[in-house]
Parts: structure tokens; sequence; C-alpha cells
């Protein structure tokens, strides 16, 4: 047996305390009283300089064009984000590894070069962006919110592909964001960091598993940030948190080296995306990352040699076609602000001529709970047999894994089993290519995207997911490996958002996630969906989701 997880989370939690600068920190007088909307602190708490502000309010795009006109140095722009982060982890426990040294120095290096040159490096120059925890940045630990990676440092040949093709963009690496244990629960907790709350209000979960990202970027800490998705993780965060958040088809973006919760599990594909407040810098960093320039595909065996591709919708301005899943997915219905949030996307793209017709989640339920299931098997042994080492206690959304754990998997998974597996999966992914393909009738051609709900929560309450845990609406475009791109609609709303007076609950866990709901608690969450496109669609979704979001903007 090894050290004791408590001791582990010690030394990490020391580590973490002697890296923040003092006079980034909020006073302790200005953490009194908090209100329940946290991402009003840095703005309403003086503690910011106007120029500060101006920076860690911009959007990313128009920071990059301020650092490459010389406006604005890359190292005013890190200095502000490293205060900010300070200020978001004071109120929301989202930071794992603080990197300000070599940010700085990094920062400075930039801004010489841009002096020197008149040239910008790449396309990303001076741009501080905070990065999931699993991605490895030696010889910072990466600690996946498991005790035996928390003080383990990593070597220069352990760098993830994606981290290194950042660099040669010109990005500055400043922080790095807490996960859940294994990075396998959909709220952000574990016993090396403990938990990371919401931003829009702090009695409520960040997400997970990218969920310090989530509350990050929320809280203005962040201009960009860089999640992964099995299941829900880049998506469900950015839900929370009112992001853009994009899910790729596998093989779009370089994986290799990126830390895994279950190590070789290759049956449902973890993909990277950005994530961020505008929709607009999804765009740049894909333009950027998935380019002849940085070509990722020399880097990394499984990813496709396809630059990315602009205007794919044509011609221009063309009326699409979507899908759209309302109330229930079969399994599990949505909170009233979510409804409404589909009902008014639904409003706004059929106002400026779009078509939008009810899409039945057929087989949904059975492909949620699949994935759940081939976690569970191919997750037992991998996690557990790491947290046993050092006396970790499981958490309740993960008992499964430890239950399987117990009933001898042991890392083994038959041959039987596993071909069966593979067999259902590619069953689902050739059924639901047919249903797509023959929505195209009547001299119009197939629909062009889906939009679902991310969760049949705004955000939910802590803790309360470790009861009800329920991934449906982000688990089966994982199975499926369709491309997937969160958008915020609007924020709950108490007057407009009443309890159903009718409900008639599909199941026990569907009557218990309906029964949480209360309109004073979840006032002024983010209501956010998801628009999902067919699989190497990627470009198309995230278009799509510019329309959609035009579409609103012209609503309201």
């Amino acid at each position: 047996m090894g050290q004791n997880y408590k001791r582990i989370a010690e030394i990490a939690l020391k580590r973490r305390e002697a890296a923040i600068p003092d006079e980034y920190l909020l006073p302790k007088a200005a953490l009194t009283n908090l209100p329940q909307n946290l991402t009003t602190i840095p703005r309403t708490s003086g503690h910011f300089t106007t120029a500060e502000l101006e920076i860690i309010e911009s959007n990313a795009e128009d920071i990059l064009l301020k650092i490459k006109e010389r406006k604005w140095t890359s190292l005013e722009v890190t200095k502000a984000f490293c205060k900010a982060a300070i200020v978001a982890q004071q109120l929301t426990n989202c930071l794992t590894e603080i990197l300000f040294p070599e940010a700085l120095s990094r920062a400075k290096f930039l801004d010489e070069h841009l002096e020197r040159t008149g040239r910008v490096i790449g396309a990303l120059h001076g741009l501080p962006i905070s990065l999931k925890d699993c991605m490895i940045t030696p010889p910072h630990p990466s600690s996946i919110g498991m005790a035996c990676y928390a003080n383990e440092p990593t070597k220069p040949n352990e760098e993830t592909v994606l981290v290194g093709i950042l660099a040669k963009l010109g990005a500055v690496f400043y922080v790095k964001t807490t996960t859940p244990t294994a990075m396998m629960m959909m709220e952000t907790i574990s016993n090396v960091w403990g938990e990371t709350n919401g931003a829009y209000h702090s009695g409520t979960s960040s997400g997970g598993s990218t969920g310090g990202e989530g509350v990050l970027l929320a809280m203005r800490g962040s201009p960009l940030g860089v999640g992964t998705d099995i299941g829900g993780s880049i998506r469900i965060p950015s839900a929370f948190n009112g992001l853009y958040g994009l899910k790729p088809t596998f093989g779009r973006f370089p994986v290799y080296g990126t830390k895994s919760g279950i190590s070789g599990q290759d049956f449902i594909y973890s993909n990277n995306g950005p994530m961020a407040r505008s929709l607009e810098i999804l765009k740049l960093y894909c333009r950027a990352v998935i380019s002849t320039e940085a070509s990722p595909w020399t880097l990394d065996p499984k990813c496709y040699p396809v630059p990315w591709r602009g205007d794919v919708i044509e011609p221009k301005g063309q009326k699409l076609r979507f899908g759209m899943v309302f109330d229930n997915d079969g399994d599990i219905s949505v909170h009233p602000p979510i409804l409404r949030g589909l009902e008014m996307t639904k409003k706004a793209l059929e106002a400026a001529g779009h078509e939008v017709f009810d899409w039945e989640p057929l087989h949904h339920q059975e492909m949620a709970n699949d994935m759940n299931s081939s976690f569970y098997t191919l997750g037992g042994a991998a996690i557990l047999e790491l947290t046993l080492k050092h006396d970790e206690p499981v958490f309740e959304s993960m008992k499964e894994y430890e239950a399987t754990y117990k009933k001898g998997e042991h890392g083994t998974l038959g041959p039987t089993k596993l071909r069966e597996m593979i067999t259902k999966r590619n069953a689902f992914q050739k059924i639901y290519l047919d249903r797509w393909s023959a929505t195209a009738k009547n001299g119009k051609g197939p629909m062009d995207g889906i939009i679902t709900p991310v969760s049949p929560w705004t955000a939910p309450r802590l803790g309360i997911t470790q009861k009800l845990f329920s991934v449906n609406y982000t688990g089966v475009w994982n199975l499926l490996d369709y491309p997937v791109c969160t958008f915020p609609v609007t924020f709950a709303d108490k007057n407009l958002d009443k309890v159903r007076s009718t409900f008639k609950p599909l199941n026990e866990k569907d009557a218990g996630i309906q029964a949480d709901y209360d309109p004073e608690f979840y006032d002024g969450t983010p209501v956010v969906l998801q628009c999902v496109g067919r699989r190497l669609e990627d470009e198309k979704v995230l278009e799509m989701t510019g329309v959609i979001a035009g579409a609103l903007n012209a609503l309201s």
C-alpha cells in the first residue's frame, strides 16, 4: 500500500498554494457575503484595473488582433489572465497546476520576437490558453484527479502532442484545470483537489469532466480553453457555464499523449476540443490546429490528413433543415428552462426561414446504457487498481466501477463479449446513418443537423449527480462518433420556468431529476443546447451553430 491519499492531497494543495502570488488574491473581506452569481465579482470587486478588465472581458479573437497590431503585449494580457485565474480559483476551486513563471517568460519572449521581426510566430501568438489537467506539460504533474498521479513529475518525452502544436502556434500556457477522479464523473470533484463549484450559481456543479475549464472561462479567467470529451466532458461543463464547446469527430484533432482515465480503452473514442465564450475563436482555433502549417497528422498516427475547410455550407445563406429532440430522449425529461430554450431556438430558426421538425430519439436510451456499461467493464480494473493503492474512497456515481471490479473483471475482457460490444456499436452507427439519410424526401436533401439538450439540468445543484447521474443527451453522440457544438440560448427565469403542472415520469430516475427542479434555486443558471452534425462534418457543425446563434440574436 502506498502513501495515503490524504497526505498526497496535502502535498499537492500546498504546492498549488505556494505558486499563487499574494498580490493576485482577492482580500479576505471580499470573500464574505458573496453573490450567488460569481461571474459578477471580477467587475464589482474593485480588484482589477480598467485596463485589466478590458483585457479579460475581451473575446480571444480580439485579443489576438490587438497583440498582432501591438496595441497590447502578450505580457500584459498574460498577467491579467493570471490574476483573473487566481480570483476564479478562490471562488470556485478550478485550478490544479499554476505555471505563471514560465508563462510570463514565454509571453516576454513572444513580445520580443514580434518587436524584432514584425511577425507573429503563429495564429495563436501571445494568447494565454488554459488546459484541462490531462494535457501533459512537462515537468508538471497531470493528476486527472487521482492521488497516484498528483505529485508525479512528467518527462519531456511525455508531452501531449497537442500541447506542442499549440506552443508552435504561439500559445502561452499559464494554468491547468480540475477534473473529477479519472475524468469519469459529470461533476468535478476528487479526493485530491476537492470540489469545483459553478460560476453562475455557486451552489451548482461546474460539470465534468472538464469542469475546471468551464468555470475558469465563465469567470473570465481564460480566453480559450482545451478540454476532452468521451461522454460529454466538453459539452456538459460548457452547458453548465454558458459556453460554446466543440466535441469533434475522432481523428480530426491530435489526441496522442493525452492522459486517460481508462488507459488503452478504444471502444468509445475520447476527443479534445476548444471551449470559449465566443464561437469565432473556436473557428480560429480549428483553422490553426488542423492546418498544413501545424500538420498534426505527421505527429499523431490517428489524425486524418484533412485540413480545416471554410464555408462548407453552400450556397452561403441557404436555408437549413434541423431535427429537434424536445421534452425527453425516451428515458430522461428535461427541466422547464431547457424546454423553453428548445422552443426559443425552434421559433428563432423558423422565423429565419429554416425548417425544424421533431426528431425521434430512437435507440438513444439503449446507446447511452451501452456506453456507460462499456466504461464500467473497461474501466473497473483500470481505475480501481490505481485508487486502491492509496486508499482513495470511490464517489457514489462511480460505484459501478467498483462493483464491476469486485466481480472479477481485473482488466480482462473475454473476446466473445468484446466482439458483441463492437458488433452492437457498429450496428447502431449504421442504423443512425440510414435514418439520417432517409430524411431526404420531397425533393429536399437530408437534414443538416440535430438540435438536442445537453443535459436535463441547466446546472445541477452540487452533489445531486452522484445519485442521479445522467449523460444520456451527450453520450449517444460519442458512441456514434458525431461532431457536436454547444451554444448558449438564455438563462433560467423563475418567472417563466414554472414547475410542470402535469408530469408523468418515464422511470424512477426521471422522477428524481424532475423533482429536483426548483424555479427559485435554478434562477439565473445558463440554458445551453447542442448542435449535432454527421460524422466528419465538423466544419459544418460550427457553421450551423453560427446560423443558430445568429437566429437567436435576431429574435432577441
